[in-house]
């Protein structure tokens, strides 16, 4: 997949997590990486250990970005530009989840919710458009199974996701013509600190891991780089006749009937 090399990519969420474990499983392929997310210091240590892996420091920038905040997402445009000179792919990662049911969810939790995984990356994504287009570049949203798999423990998130899969078929659609693909990956359980920010607690997150094994036949809970090495594979040429996919990483429990 060495058509990734050089090429500017832009991922948010990239401090911890799948965007971590994607900005440096990128890094050894030679592209050029911005990452974005709100937590800095973060952000520092996940661009030295891109370099540990042998991308060089002028290849990576770190901006610091609120991904609700229109003012930070066109500064991170800007920088991108002004630093590379294009825009080649976007890793929409950012994400974020509540454990609240339906009757507990408040119209601020939704709306926070909502900010965050639909109306961030259709925005970024519709800001970065237009030099993704100069470039024939592609689009990959981090989803979840959540987004086509119903859950009684949080669907404020599932609703989220499912507005977050038919975003990246509508504009999948729309920039076909221009040779811009999107596609989104749709990851089960994967261990990240996502279920603690969630709300979990330490003891239920033992216990949900553990129901994984009978959930996710292949395996159970993956590590991010499982979703890592399938967004490598969307951002690159490898991949050049696919868009508008929803790719399900999780170990097959997208097609897991009960009995």
């Amino acid at each position: 997949m060495t058509s990734i090399k050089d090429k500017v990519v832009i991922i948010t969420g990239a401090s911890s997590g799948i965007g971590e474990a994607t900005a440096l499983l990128l890094a050894t392929f030679d592209v050029k990486l911005v990452l974005a997310a709100r937590n800095e210091e973060r952000l520092n240590a996940v661009s030295n250990d891109c370099q540990t892996k042998g991308l060089s420091a002028e290849k990576i920038i770190v901006i610091r970005c609120d991904v609700v905040k229109q003012d930070d997402l066109d500064q991170l445009i800007h920088k991108t530009l002004s630093t590379f000179g294009q825009i080649d792919a976007l890793v929409n990662n950012a994400g974020s989840g509540n454990y609240k049911k339906m009757m507990e969810t408040t119209p601020e939790i939704l709306e926070s919710i909502l900010d965050i995984n639909v109306k961030a990356p259709f925005n970024l994504s519709q800001k970065c458009a237009p030099f993704l287009i100069k470039t024939q570049g592609s689009i990959v949203n981090v989803s979840s199974i959540a987004g086509q798999r119903p859950s009684g423990v949080c669907p404020a998130y599932c609703m989220s996701k499912a507005a977050l899969d038919m975003s990246t078929k509508c504009l999948a659609l729309e920039l076909a013509s221009h040779k811009v693909r999107v596609n989104s990956v749709n990851p089960g359980v994967i261990i990240t600190d996502f279920q603690r920010r969630a709300g979990m607690s330490e003891e239920n997150y033992a216990k949900y891991l553990e129901r994984q094994k009978q959930l996710q036949p292949l395996g159970g809970a993956a590590k991010p780089i499982e979703v890592a090495k399938t967004i490598k594979f969307l951002l690159s040429d490898d991949s050049s006749f696919v868009t508008g996919e929803l790719l399900f990483v999780d170990g097959g429990r997208h097609c897991l009937s009960p009995v």
